[in-house]
This record gives C-alpha cells, sequence and structure tokens, in this order.
C-alpha cells in the first residue's frame, strides 16, 4: 500500500516514551480518513512517508522533552529498525536506519530541508550527515523506513527523517488570537539548563498568523557511570531563533513562511581537540491548495539554507594547523506535487505525482584539509498509485532520479550525471477489521556525493591529493523486500515486519585496483535484514509500549575507519525498548519506567599498525530511565526524569572511536525537572 498521512488538526497529546506507531491510512473508507488511533500536534506540513505499506513511526516533541530528557538520539534509537551514531561530545545528530547512513542514504530533514553537512577535517571529523537542532522546538519527528513517497524519496536508499519545528497550531488552541508557552528545565550532571520561550499570534478569522521562539539549553561536562568525567572544556550551548507565517486568503488556499537561524559553538575535545562554531539559516516557503476538487490538491515548497562552520581559536585551545579553516554547505531546492481522488466502480484510486530538486554546494578556504569543494545536483519526478477494493489495498508506483556531480580535479572542472528508474508494488489485505497483512518491493538509488567523488585524503590544512579522487563513481543501488502484519483496535496495537535490502555498488573507502586508497563501488551485492517488532496498549488507568528490532545488517568496512571514516554504522544485533507506565489523579498526571536494552554491537577502530579498520566488539548493556508528569492546571504541566537510575556504566552503541578507546562510557546518573506553561 503507498501510504499518505494527513494528520488531524487536533491536539491530543500522548507521554509514551517508546516511539509512536503510525497505521496506514483505509482507503476502502468512504473518504480518506484522517489519522485517529494516535494523533500528534500538527498543522499544514506533511512529514515522511512510507511507500512499503508499512508504518511510519513518530516521536511526539512534546514526550521528547518530559520523557527522554530532550534526547533526541535516545528517542530514535527506540525507534524499530533506526539508531544513531552519537559520540560523547558531540550535539550532532546523525540517523541510522536499517544499518545505512551517512551520504545521504538516509535523507534526514529539519522541516523538510535535506541536511548534509559533513566535517572531513582530520580529527573527528564525521563522513556522516550531521544533523543540528534544538529539541525544545521539535514538535514531532516523522522516520520513514525503505522506500520514501514523494519529494523525500528523491535520491534516499534506506528511508527518510523529518524533524519538525513548532507551529501556530501547536501554540493555539482552535478559536484563540494569541497564546504562547515558557518551558524552562534544570538538571545535574552536565544538562544544566534549557528554555524555550514561544508566542503566536492569528487575526479572528484565521486569515493571518505568525509566531516567533527562541530557544536554547546549556549543556556541561559529565560523568558516566564509573564517575570519568569529560573535560573541564567540554561545553554545548546552542541558541536558535523561530519565526513562522501563515495567510489563508481563502478556505483553500494556504501559505506558510518558516524561518529559523542556529548558532553553536562546541568543543568536542574528546574526538577533535578543536572548537567548532556552526551557524545554519534556513527558509522555507510553502503553498497548499484544495479547492474540494477530488482531482486537485496542490502542494508546494521552496527552500533554503546555509550551514556556515570555523574552527576558532579559544579557552583551552592550543596552536594547530587546522585553525582558520572555514567553509559553508548551502542548500537549495523546491518540489512541487498534487494529489487526485478517483472513485472507480468497483473501488477507489488515490494518484499523487510530481517533481523535486535540490542542490547541495560545498565551498571551503584555502585551508579545507580533507573537505572537497563541490556540488550535487538531484531532480526527480515520481507517481504513486494506491487502489483500493474490498479487503485489498494495491501500491505501486515509479520514480525517476537523475543527479549531476561537479568538482575539480588537478584544477580542472569535472562533472558526472547519471539517472534510474526505481519502481515500487505493495500489497495490504485486511483479515478483519483490526487484523491486516502486506507485502511489498521496491527500487532505490543513492548518487554519490561531492565528499566520496572528490576525497582525496588531504592533510589537515593543504588541498586534498587529487590521485585519490574517483570520478568513475556510480550510484549505489537496493532492491527492498518487505513481508508485514499489524493490528490496530481502540487502545491496543501492534506490528511486526521483515526486511531484506540487496545493495549492488556499495561506495566504501577502500583499497582501489590500482593499489591506492579512494572511494570505490565494492564488487558484489550488500545484504541488510532483519525483523522489526513494535507494539503498545493505553487505558484509563496504564499504559506500554514495547519496541523491539533484530539485525543482520553487516556492510563493508572502510580502510581508515574509525577516524574520520564513521559511516560505519552497523547495528547492534538486537536492541529493544520496554515502557510501562501509570495514570494518576484521573489521567492528569503520570509517571513511567523506560527499560533500554542494547546487544552486542561492534565498532570501526583504525589500526595504526596496520592504517587499516578493524571491528571490535562493544557489550549489550541494559540502562533503566524515570519519568514523571502532571498537568497541574490547563496551563501549567510539571515533569521530571530520570536518565540511568542505576547509574550504570556502559559503553554507547555505535559511540565514536576516542570514547571506545578511552572506555569513557555512556552518560551517568542524570536529574531534570522542569516546567511548561501556556498562556
Amino acid at each position: 500500500m503507498t501510504v499518505f498521512l494527513w494528520p488531524e488538526r487536533a491536539r491530543a497529546r500522548l507521554l509514551l516514551s517508546a516511539a509512536l506507531v503510525l497505521p496506514g491510512l483505509p482507503l476502502a473508507a468512504q473518504d480518506m480518513t484522517q489519522l485517529d488511533l494516535i494523533v500528534v500536534q500538527g498543522e499544514t506540513e506533511e512529514g515522511a512517508e512510507t511507500l512499503s505499506g508499512g508504518s511510519v513511526s513518530t516521536i511526539d516533541g512534546t514526550a521528547l522533552v518530559e520523557t527522554y530528557g530532550g534526547d533526541v538520539a535516545t528517542a530514535v534509537r527506540n525507534t524499530p529498525g533506526a539508531f544513531t551514531r552519537s559520540p560523547s561530545d558531540s550535539p550532532a545528530v546523525s540517523v541510522n536506519i536499517r544499518g545505512m547512513q551517512g551520504f545521504g542514504r538516509v535523507n534526514t530533514m529539519i522541516d523538510g530541508i535535506p541536511q548534509t553537512f559533513r566535517n572531513m577535517s582530520g580529527h573527528g571529523g564525521s563522513y556522516d550527515d550531521q544533523v543540528y537542532l534544538d529539541p525544545g522546538l521539535l514538535a514531532e519527528a516523522d522516520i520513514a523506513k525503505g522506500a520514501v513517497a514523494g519529494a523525500a524519496g528523491m535520491g534516499a536508499l534506506a528511508g527518510a527523517a523529518n524533524f519538525r519545528t513548532i507551529g501556530i497550531d501547536d501554540l493555539l488552541e482552535e478559536g484563540e488570537t494569541s497564546g504562547g508557552m515558557v518551558r524552562l528545565s534544570f538538571g545535574d550532571n552536565g544538562k544544566d539548563a534549557a528554555a524555550t520561550f514561544a508566542g503566536a499570534m492569528q487575526s479572528a478569522d484565521g486569515v493571518f498568523g505568525g509566531m516567533a521562539a527562541v530557544s536554547g539549553y546549556n549543556d556541561g561536562p559529565y560523568k558516566d557511570g564509573d564517575g570519568t568525567e569529560t573535560s573541564e572544556y567540554y561545553k554545548d550551548e546552542p541558541r536558535t531563533l523561530l519565526a513562522k507565517m501563515r495567510y489563508r486568503p481563502s478556505s483553500d488556499l494556504e501559505f506558510n513562511l518558516t524561518a529559523q537561524d542556529y548558532d553553536n559553538t562546541f568543543y568536542p575535545t574528546s574526538s577533535s581537540g578543536y572548537i567548532w562554531d556552526v551557524k545554519r539559516q534556513s527558509v522555507v516557503a510553502e503553498m497548499a491548495y484544495d479547492p474540494g476538487d477530488p482531482l486537485i490538491d496542490v502542494s508546494a515548497k521552496l527552500y533554503w539554507q546555509e550551514l556556515d562552520f570555523s574552527f576558532p581559536t579559544g579557552e583551552g585551545k592550543t596552536s594547530g594547523s587546522y585553525l582558520g579553516r572555514d567553509g559553508t554547505d548551502a542548500t537549495l531546492g523546491g518540489d512541487l506535487s498534487n494529489t487526485s481522488r478517483i472513485a472507480l466502480a468497483n473501488g477507489k484510486l488515490l494518484l499523487n505525482y510530481g517533481v523535486a530538486y535540490t542542490e547541495n554546494d560545498f565551498d571551503i578556504n584555502e585551508y579545507g584539509g580533507s573537505n572537497s569543494d563541490g556540488k550535487l545536483a538531484k531532480s526527480g519526478a515520481f507517481l504513486s498509485a494506491a487502489y483500493a477494493i474490498g479487503n485489498w489495498e494495491l501500491g505501486g508506483g515509479l520514480r525517476y532520479d537523475h543527479y549531476k556531480l561537479t568538482g575539480l580535479i588537478d584544477s580542472d572542472e569535472v562533472s558526472r550525471s547519471a539517472g534510474e528508474w526505481n519502481p515500487n508494488l505493495s500489497a495490504r489485505y485486511h483479515l478483519s477489521d483490526a487484523w491486516s497483512v502486506y507485502g511489498s518491493y521496491a527500487q532505490t538509488m543513492r548518487a554519490p556525493t561531492v565528499t566520496e567523488m572528490f576525497y582525496g585524503g588531504g592533510s589537515h590544512a593543504t588541498a586534498v591529493n587529487s590521485v585519490l579522487t574517483n570520478p568513475d563513481l556510480e550510484a549505489e543501488k537496493a532492491e527492498t523486500f518487505e513481508i508485514g502484519v499489524s493490528f490496530a483496535r481502540e487502545g491496543l496495537w501492534a506490528e511486526a515486519v521483515l526486511f531484506q535490502s540487496d545493495i549492488d555498488d556499495y561506495i566504501g573507502y577502500q583499497q582501489d585496483t590500482d593499489s591506492n586508497v579512494r572511494y570505490v563501488n565494492i564488487d558484489g551485492t550488500t545484504h541488510m535484514r532483519g525483523l522489526e517488532l513494535s507494539g503498545g496498549f493505553e487505558n484509563d488507568r496504564f499504559f506500554g509500549s514495547l519496541a523491539f528490532t533484530l539485525s543482520d545488517t553487516d556492510q563493508p568496512i572502510a580502510t581508515y575507519a574509525g577516524y574520520g571514516q564513521d559511516q560505519y554504522g552497523e547495528l547492534p544485533d538486537q536492541y529493544l525498548t520496554l515502557d510501562l507506565g501509570m495514570k494518576l489523579l484521573e489521567g492528569d498526571a503520570r509517571i513511567g519506567t523506560r527499560v533500554r536494552y542494547v546487544g552486542e554491537s561492534s565498532i570501526a577502530i583504525m589500526s595504526f599498525v596496520t592504517g587499516e579498520g578493524a571491528v571490535q566488539p562493544v557489550d549489550d548493556y541494559t540502562v533503566v530511565d524515570l519519568y514523571a508528569s502532571w498537568d497541574v492546571t490547563d496551563s501549567l504541566e510539571l515533569y521530571a526524569n530520570i536518565e540511568n537510575v542505576a547509574d550504570t556504566y556502559y559503553i554507547d552503541a555505535s559511540t565514536g572511536s576516542v570514547d571506545y578507546e578511552n572506555d569513557f562510557g555512556g552518560r551517568g546518573r542524570t536529574i531534570q525537572v522542569g516546567m511548561t506553561y501556556r498562556f
């Protein structure tokens, strides 16, 4: 089934601490039925959508703050099939879906803008796509696994994740013309303080509306379960400004404008030893037109983003050849799509089709080191169809993805372009009102990036060596198969999914036929497979959820893996989150406990003896968290959470290699208390 998600414009909030599973829309209904099993805050923006027939996992922004303590990485990891790479001293989030991460294999977005920044400046550089955001401004995050619908799926190999910031409808109840939110929290063990201030206004007729918000937090040195503390210089103190405007000239036409400014200076002392200064500015313009004609439901989006990074001097910093390095990662793009609903004699047909374009231009100064100049432009067209007849929902589609890479080799401009047709098929059968089964097949592709094609392994502050570039790289291509079964009725839901992805032309940093090490297309087929289970319940007194992943996602290891070559993203053999809680005071208060188990995993470590990467085992671990919230009044909410109650020492799976080699564990016992006041 092709799944399209239109969230209900409601403000129901759930405090389930595991990822929330959203079922697909039942196309057999009289009209397209909106989600009502689990409702999250939302307005006109759409999130990532799956083409496989499976569900989309959604992390609620309120639950993220109140039950996860604002830890985005932990919330993502509690989604079946999803994980993150999370070094202890970096605020960046790098999303892994089904064992694939980095270089755009997962299209990770903020408000629909692809996040493509990578730092390859030597010490502590990461070849993963690094996402910087403030959890205090997050309304929800959608995680779609496998083939992804629409513009979000263009050039994505394994899935997409979209982090949506709060909007006007998240701050104003229906009929309100003004209102806002103040959220404050304080904690220990490095979680010093966090604050979010947001306000919104709209005209009485709802034609005009706007909001503004400022948010930030102060994180400092912290201890692991053995009492080992990070460097005294470690800090993470971002400040984010967010503004949105909305104009509804009629009931069928809407325009939205979003602007964001993120500024952060942090010091990843363990993994890099130098200060990072990151500034991100973005603008998104959106239009939605739905005149009530079943053939017309148009949406359009244009976006621009610029991320500037530099490595200045500062407290605790000595001199080095990497100082003075800076660069700009600029993104520009847009998409246009339409949805048509056609009633046929024997069923209903839903069509979604459109075009998309995005470009990423990476520009560095003369001290760029291993970072490479260049531009990657991706364009495509897509068509998805869903047909409902009786107990069957049949889906299919075709998309064409095209890319063009441009860069310099020996001062000469070099370009490469190619395109690929990618079909998908799916079928779901409803065994009853509650039970359904589905199967799907999809092809996806991922273009090589500027990093891979023009990377030459240069020294810290000199130009790259063009002998190590590879202008002949082919795009990665994947075939993904899924079968699943789902159950849903009021207060109870469950889903099981088996998947396998076979990837040809997988790109890795390995020895080429001329004995030089560069990015190459690896011979043979790389296999990713696994089992994902999720479920939950909720009634007047109790609630709970379970998310479990069993994976076998072996992939080739890069030469020099561990130091810089961190795209090695093998999932743990198994990991699960069990969440159980109780409602008190007629549902106004909740208390819960979350058990996080992560099985044995692997980490890539470079051997200075052989100069090659090697895989080292990481032990399994179990961490227990507690959380509570209380709606004191309609306006005031208090909450508290305790991460790692037992102060357990563990090496975090998929952490940085320096953490592993220095035996620095995950965060020890950490207590946070906070309040949210709405006015």
